[in-house]
């Protein structure tokens, strides 16, 4: 094949389209002399030239794959001229030929394939026996099939007779005579489905009206079921046998009947959920005890229960019913909302009762007596199986049951509890996150009580901890240092923790000291060190699979002597500063201060007795009655006091003596104001001058006369009552007057 150009003219040894794999050559004439050059899909290659001064070079291509492009042109001309070679196949002989003929429809559409694509172009032809038509052609697809269409002419026709031929530029073939018999040709509509009504059980599928004898149905759920079966009814469809609360996805095809015509397409998915019923499986009940409150007799449980699956809900469920039966006949109710699945209960000897509602019901009651287990330690051994299983082992003769309950839960979140029922001495712990650290145990379930043996801290599979605690001091002296640390957080453990430890470093010597703690524990008190010393701490942590790295340093210095014992006394004045404090704040109640008062005046001199002087004796004549009324400690006189006027008389000597007139007096004038006229030498005399007889001038010198008293607490104070009261009758025999200031008082 000869393509010219301007430049030159290309030429393929066979032609544009090749065998694929095949070889050929490829030559340029150019119209002139110039500098060659050949290109093979843009890139420049080595060309054959077959004489000196000849026009024409070539290049032989050998096992061509794929479609290429052959180009030439003069190195001082950019102007190409090029052909592009498509490898490719011959069509084989057609075959599976399928035709349809779409209801009430006068044409037949064939379909028939040469068994591999030839990737060049393929003509295809289709010739009916009896038509005058030379052939229906179309064109072969990228994946080697032949489409064709052509018309019944004769309504009385029952069936055709066709030849089928395929061509290309490498090749060509026919196959036929094939016989179609019309009706096994006829394709039905693809039907639709107008409604879908359901029931909890089943579901009707209302579909557009049809001729058609048989009906297919197709209904899958959405959690995996799925089934086909065919019926004969035409409009109306019943399925049985689905589940509640269930959404399903119906689609139909129909047929002429069993033996004649082919199957319609697939109507278009219709969606439904059927109706909801009340489960009618128990839930699933296990319980763990919990700590009580303080000061109670009730016993603390927290009881788990585990959600049903979807056919055994039956539907949605909307809460949980539990019911607290008490031996004495007390019941209580609690209803929990999902997705909670568990509750805190307290009470003494009781049962509970749990149950799942939604809204056609509520799932059978599922009773459960709580009982504090009996603990059995040490039974329980155990092997990993793989990274998320463990085998779980305890001998029969120590925990004799008819029933055992395994639970699990990672160690810190026990809402995350599993648990499983066994009646042998082995159980699979499935499930389980490599590098968690989980508690487990053993409930044997018996008449007499469940027994319990537990294991805190098993791991499918762990590591050393990615990083370690971070210490903090709680105290230091000068020889010791308490230090603590906070618990690593769960995804920072890598497995079960078994001990920490404890390094110290003296920074001045170098040398490096390790402790040991057991986990849980996280407080350690170091003693033994040097006063006045510095040191560096850090602690790490261990699992079975070793000892990660360590927490962030602690530097720090014990006390010296000096700043110990100023430490002390900083302590010893703020707990007598507190102590004070405290003290002043309860001198402000009356009733406390008035004690404090009665106490304090205990511890007093002993004052003689003025009763028994000169003074009081020779003034006993005197028909007044003398009384002095005082009451500083009895707090408990409500009587209304009588009027006391109070006369102070002046004597020589340097003691003042006070006179009561009461108005009680057996005087029949009254009470009456004496002059005073013999000196009593033994008696303490007055620094005021002597009052006149009129009663005004002897009230104003009581008042002057009782300003001298001033060994007397003042009445004035904020943290003491009034020394004088007037809950009662004051006399010389009850008052003793304090004279101790005096040096010459006798």
């Amino acid at each position: 094949m000869l393509l010219a150009g301007t430049v030159c003219t290309v030429r393929s040894s066979k032609g544009e389209e090749v065998l694929l794999g095949s070889n050929f050559t490829f030559s340029c004439i150019f119209n002139k002399q110039c500098s060659k050059l050949i290109f093979l899909n843009g890139t420049q290659i080595q060309y054959i030239k077959k004489k000196a001064m000849s026009m024409e070079v070539s290049v032989e291509v050998v096992n061509i794959k794929e479609f290429s492009t052959f180009s030439c042109r003069c190195e001082e001309n950019p102007e190409p001229c090029g052909i592009d070679i498509k490898p490719g196949y011959p069509p084989d002989i057609p075959q599976n030929l399928t035709c349809v003929q779409k209801m009430n429809s006068r044409n037949v559409s064939c379909i028939w394939t040469t068994g591999r694509g030839t990737i060049i172009d393929t003509t295809c032809q289709l010739r009916v026996h009896g038509d005058l038509e030379l052939g229906y052609e179309s064109f072969m697809n990228a994946t080697g099939f032949c489409h064709s269409t052509f018309p019944i002419k004769s309504s009385e026709m029952t069936q055709v007779v066709v030849w089928l031929s395929v061509s290309n530029t490498l090749g060509s073939k026919t196959s036929g005579p094939h016989t179609i018999n019309l009706i096994n040709i006829v394709k039905p509509s693809m039907p639709e489905i107008i409604n879908v009504s359901c029931s909890s059980r089943w579901c009707n599928l209302h579909t557009d009206n049809h001729s058609m004898n048989l009906v297919e149905i197709q209904y899958s759920a959405v959690n995996g079921i799925s089934d086909t079966f065919q019926t004969n009814n035409k409009s109306r469809l019943n399925i049985s046998s689905l589940h509640p609360d269930t959404t399903y996805n119906f689609q139909i095809r129909r047929k002429v009947n069993h033996t004649a015509g082919l199957w319609s397409d697939w109507s278009q998915p219709k969606q439904k959920t059927t109706k909801e019923e009340a489960p009618d499986k128990a839930l699933d009940v296990w319980y763990l005890q919990e700590q009580k409150p303080p000061q109670s007799k009730s016993k603390c449980f927290r009881i788990f229960w585990k959600e049903l699956n979807i056919s055994d809900a039956k539907g949605k469920i909307q809460s949980y019913n539990i019911s607290v039966q008490e031996q004495k006949g007390k019941r209580h109710s609690i209803i929990v909302v999902p997705p909670s699945r568990n509750q805190s209960i307290c009470c003494y000897n009781c049962s509970v009762s749990v149950s799942a509602v939604n809204s056609e019901g509520q799932s059978p009651v599922k009773i459960i007596q709580l009982r504090f287990p009996g603990l059995v330690a040490g039974l329980l051994s155990h092997r990993p199986l793989n990274n998320h299983s463990i085998a779980l082992f305890w001998p029969k003769l120590d925990i004799a049951g008819t029933e055992y309950v395994v639970h699990w839960y990672p160690v810190g979140n026990i809402e995350g509890i599993q648990w499983t029922r066994v009646v042998d001495t082995t159980a699979h712990i499935t499930g389980l996150q490599p590098q968690e650290c989980y508690q487990v145990a053993v409930t044997a379930l018996r008449s007499s009580g469940p027994k319990m043996a537990t294991i805190k801290g098993i791991s499918s599979w762990q590591s050393a901890p990615e990083q370690g605690p971070d210490p903090k001091p709680l105290g230091k002296d000068t020889k010791s240092l308490r230090v603590t640390w906070n618990e690593m957080p769960q995804k920072k453990r890598r497995g079960c923790l078994k001990k920490y430890t404890v390094y110290l470093m003296d920074k001045l010597k170098g040398d490096i000291h390790k402790f040991s703690v057991d986990h849980p524990k996280t407080q350690f008190v170091i003693s033994g060190l040097s006063p006045d010393q510095c040191y560096n701490l850090w602690v790490t942590a261990w699992t079975d699979a070793g000892e990660g790295p360590k927490g962030t340093d602690l530097p720090f210095c014990t006390l010296s002597d000096s700043e110990r014992i100023l430490s002390l006394v900083i302590l010893a004045g703020g707990v007598v500063l507190l102590a004070c404090l405290i003290l002043l704040c309860i001198c402000q109640f009356s009733s406390v201060h008035r004690r404090f008062l009665c106490c304090c005046r205990g511890l007093l001199p002993i004052i003689p007795d003025p009763a028994n002087s000169k003074c009081a004796k020779t003034y006993a004549d005197d028909q007044s009655e003398i009384k002095f009324y005082l009451d500083q400690c009895d707090s408990s006189v409500n009587e209304e006091p009588d009027n006391v006027e109070v006369e102070e008389v002046p004597y020589p000597s340097i003691c003042t003596y006070i006179k009561s007139f009461s108005h009680e007096s057996s005087s029949s004038d009254g009470t009456q104001i004496t002059k005073i006229t013999d000196i009593m030498e033994d008696y303490i005399s007055t620094h005021g001058a002597i009052s006149g007889g009129e009663e005004e001038d002897e009230y104003e010198g009581e008042e002057r006369s009782l300003d001298e008293f001033k060994f007397f607490p003042s009445t004035h104070s904020p943290f003491l009552e009034p020394l004088f009261l007037t809950g009662g009758k004051l006399t010389l025999d009850v008052v003793k007057i304090d004279c101790s200031e005096f040096l010459d008082c006798t």
